[in-house]
């Protein structure tokens, strides 16, 4: 079945004059270019020291000057703004200075790029030396103090750092090895000074002996706040609208998050605050199944392991987090809610990197380095031991796990693996292996209908990818992806039980061409392949408004499908900037699904107007359609003959810097949802036959409200930020025949939802520690109360009455702190950490619980105050 041409004209045409624009526009063969990965950062190759302001000098005072930098492709300083001054002339001398400046270039996908970076130029206060008496004619001297200065921590070498000899005799740099020689240094003790603006002033005293060369090697402690912290890829030109990008260096201290890749978005505008601490993740009142989580743009099948304790994929190789909670571009389809990516990083180039991190839950490793010239390599896995905890529990006390007990401890398990080839200067290819595991089994599980039972569930997943990046030329680049995958599922909970396996091959090719610096076109295929083998026995739902009988074993109904589910996808997107500060994105995606046989087409088109480099306007609009859930387009279960389901997406906002690295972002959004999936009563006439319709694309509803993102951007002391959403969601509950349906993704509707989270870095108590906070609201989820129970003779229970009316949970509050320590030693690290959640111990209401007859009910409370501890040491 295909989609209605009427029913998808009516959509096209609500959107129609941001479709009159696209059609302008993508008649050419590719789109807009992606933003990319950045593969390398700049690094100071040749510094200019400042000349140390008279004014300052005569007083005896140092000065520290924040400035931006803008960095050419070719590694040459186009432009350097002052964005925190320090007065007494030392403004000046640090523009001066950092305009000579040369840095190597910043590459983004491997190819050089101009790009932003933040700057501190610390003024370091020394007494003018005497000058220098002047020397007679002499044989040149021989080189007697030798060295390399590195990071203290990580062994990075400080490429540009000034070493000052003996008080002046000798004022020389770093190279980009760190490595430094001095000749004729004179005999005895002599202070040596390393002097860099990234990292604390480092002095100590050696002994240079007659006819010997003095070797050494100092390790110098990074500064609070780093030079270049902050490299803004944004200067490539942003063309989204709503997307909240957190960098990989941000996560790592968040108190209630445990420094996870994929839970920080839980944290960000426009998301619901999950019930428990699970991983559900509900925007903009969509439901979870609603939104799509990628791997450097491959799907993944799940985000968590047991639903939330912590994400799948190791936080140690991710670059960068990115969240769109609507609007997204065309290279992305299938969903009506959000986006969620993460973007990963390719493995070390310098030197062999470890990480070892332990806590309360589970331990991760990471070993990663060059192998060879161009080739790279990372391995990473996680591993619980829950199950080993309850395995010694049980032997200590085994009374306590009389009734039930596991013969399956919980127990979780992911794994990563990357190898990167720089193939040549214009190719560079990636193979990628990550998968998860989880598996529970309990015993002696009382259902109170048939005596006590053994419950299981696992699942698991494993992808293989190839990536390959190719430059065509100076204007053209491409990328393919083929990922083949594994997946698998299964409950059983005698005599009910399912079992997928599901075979899969995700395929991307992706093209981006310059036609002119106004002008960015691009295209691509985005194909899913999926063999399913899919085996089931379960209760079937009862009719709308009929009360559910008490024993599950009454209408079992038995599944088995083997089929092939192909889902292809062309896409087209250009960015053009008609005028300096005006961007127009639009963009077309055509998607078809085998298993519905349905095709949809959605126009989406995006603008920004950057009115100043503080002020930044934005506006979207686009049409989103997703098949519906399998389960649902079953003929014993379902309705085979449904269609894919709709939303347009409305969207305004401004970005605007307030100061330094203080920025707000403000964003409007209306969502209007139709053809979704809802309870039918109707009887219709499928292949000759009078049978239940069950399911219609009927149901239609709303979701409309304010995000705000007020976020200070990490200075190296501080980083953090204050999310505010202000939302509602509506959906039409009707059932098709007249009745009262579920409620769907407005279970999770919050009014309000307010999240306040930071980390201080605070070395004048104790050089390493860190403090960091989180603080959360959030209005209580509705829900239905049961009207009461009904007696049923034959089963000898009761029966619950749905009830009609809605009802809201207590509002929620909790604060999380979290408490850092780090300790750094020449060549490596070690941190130990303490994040205590719900610190206190408010009893937050996440349900409620009935008397067994429905007679009354009482609030179920959540977590309790939940601390844990960690150690991570790093090489």
């Amino acid at each position: 079945m295909t989609a209605s041409p009427n029913r998808t004209m009516h959509h096209m045409f609500e959107t129609a004059v941001p479709l009159a624009l696209l059609l302008a526009l993508v008649a050419a063969p590719i789109a807009a270019g992606a933003q990319g990965v950045l593969t390398k950062a700049p690094a100071l190759l040749e510094a200019v020291e400042a000349e140390y302001p008279p004014e300052a000098r005569a007083a005896g005072i140092t000065g520290e000057v924040v400035l931006t930098i803008d960095i050419g492709a070719d590694g040459s300083v186009l432009d350097a703004q002052v964005i925190e001054p320090a007065g007494h002339g030392f403004d000046e001398a640090a523009l001066e200075a950092v305009r000579a400046f040369r840095f190597s270039p910043a590459e983004i996908d491997d190819v050089p790029t101009a790009v932003q970076i933040e700057y501190r130029y610390r003024f370091f206060f020394r007494e003018e030396p005497p000058p220098p008496a002047e020397p007679a004619e002499e044989a040149p001297l021989p080189v007697n103090l030798r060295g390399v200065i590195l990071e203290r921590g990580n062994r990075r070498p400080l490429v540009g750092a000034t070493v000052d000899v003996a008080n002046g005799f000798a004022v020389v740099r770093t190279d980009a090895e760190g490595a430094f020689e001095v000749a004729g240094v004179p005999e005895g003790e002599v202070e040596v000074v390393v002097l860099d603006p990234a990292y604390e002033r480092f002095s100590t005293t050696e002994t240079i002996e007659p006819g010997r060369v003095t070797e050494v090697k100092y390790y110098v402690y990074r500064a609070s706040a780093s030079p270049y912290e902050l490299v803004v890829v944004g200067k490539r030109e942003r063309k989204e609208v709503s997307t909240v990008a957190i960098s990989a260096g941000e996560l790592t201290k968040l108190p209630g998050v445990s420094g996870d890749t994929v839970k920080v978005v839980q944290n960000l505008p426009g998301v619901a605050r999950p019930p428990f601490g699970s991983g559900r993740i509900v925007v903009r009142g969509g439901d979870p199944e609603d939104t799509r989580a990628y791997v450097d743009g491959q799907l993944v099948p799940l985000l968590f392991h047991f639903g939330g304790v912590t994400s799948v994929y190791a936080s140690e190789l991710v670059d960068e987090v990115q969240f769109e909670p609507g609007n997204f571009g065309a290279r992305y389809g299938r969903a009506t809610a959000g986006r969620i990516e993460l973007v990963t990083r390719p493995p070390a180039k310098e030197r062999l990197h470890l990480v070892a991190d332990v806590d309360l839950f589970d331990a991760t490793g990471l070993a990663e380095g060059p192998v060879a010239e161009d080739v790279t390599v990372a391995i990473a896995a996680r591993r619980s031991y829950v199950d080993a905890v309850i395995a010694g529990a049980e032997k200590v006390s085994p009374e306590s796990f009389e009734d039930v007990g596991f013969s399956i401890a919980p127990r979780y398990y992911d794994y990563q693996g990357k190898i990167a080839w720089q193939a040549g200067p214009k190719d560079r290819l990636s193979l990628d292996v990550y998968g998860s595991s989880d598996k529970l089994a309990l015993v002696g599980v009382d259902t109170g209908i048939e005596g006590k039972i053994s419950v299981s569930t696992s699942t698991a997943f494993t992808a293989v990818g190839v990536t390959w990046d190719r430059q065509l030329g100076p204007d053209t680049r491409t990328k393919l992806q083929i990922f083949p995958g594994w997946r698998h599922q299964d409950f059983f909970f005698d005599p009910l039980f399912l079992e997928v396996d599901s075979y899969d091959v995700s395929v991307r090719a992706d093209g981006y061409h310059d036609l002119s610096p106004a002008l960015t076109l691009g295209a691509g295929l985005d194909l899913m392949y999926s063999w399913v083998k899919f085996e089931a026995q379960v209760d079937a739902p009862p009719p709308p408004g009929q009360i559910p009988s008490p024993d599950y074993r009454d209408n079992l109904v038995s599944l088995a499908y083997d089929q092939a589910v192909v889902q292809p996808a062309l896409w087209t997107e250009a960015v053009w900037q008609p005028v300096p500060g005006l961007k127009l994105v639009p963009g077309l995606r055509v998607d078809h699904d085998t298993f519905f046989r349905a095709t949809w087409v959605d126009p989406r088109f995006t603008t920004r107007w950057t009115l100043s480099e503080e002020t930044t306007l934005k506006g979207s609009v686009g049409l989103y359609h997703q098949p519906p859930q399998p389960q649902y387009g079953t003929v014993e279960l379902g309705n085979p003959d449904l269609q894919e389901e709709g939303a347009i997406q409305y969207g305004l906002g401004i970005e605007q810097r307030i100061a330094g690295p203080l920025g707000v972002d403000v964003q409007l959004y209306y969502k209007d949802l139709f053809d979704m999936v809802i309870p039918s009563n109707r009887v219709i006439v499928r292949d000759g036959e009078r049978v239940r319709e069950r399911y219609a694309n009927e149901g239609t509803g709303r979701s409309y409200g304010a995000e705000l993102l007020l976020r200070y951007e990490p200075d190296g002391r501080f980083f953090g930020w204050i999310a505010y959403s202000i939302s509602r969601t509506e959906r039409d509950k009707t059932v098709v025949g007249g009745m009262m349906g579920p409620s769907g993704g407005e279970n999770s509707d919050q009014p309000h939802n307010l999240v306040a989270l930071g980390t201080l870095e605070l070395p004048e108590i104790w050089r390493g520690l860190s403090f960091g906070f989180r603080l959360r609201y959030a209005t209580g989820n509705p829900f239905r109360p049961a009207a009461g129970g009904v007696y049923d003779v034959d089963t000898d229970g009761y029966r619950r009455i749905p009830g009609t009316s809605t009802a809201r949970l207590p509002d929620f509050f909790q604060l999380d702190l979290r408490v850092d320590k780090k300790w750094t030693f020449e060549e490596s690290s070690l941190v130990a950490y303490a994040d205590v959640q719900n610190v206190t111990n408010r009893e937050n209401i996440e349900g409620v619980e009935y008397k067994f007859d429905y007679s009354r009910w009482a609030y179920s409370p959540g977590l309790p105050i939940f601390p844990s501890i960690g150690l991570r040491y790093e090489y």
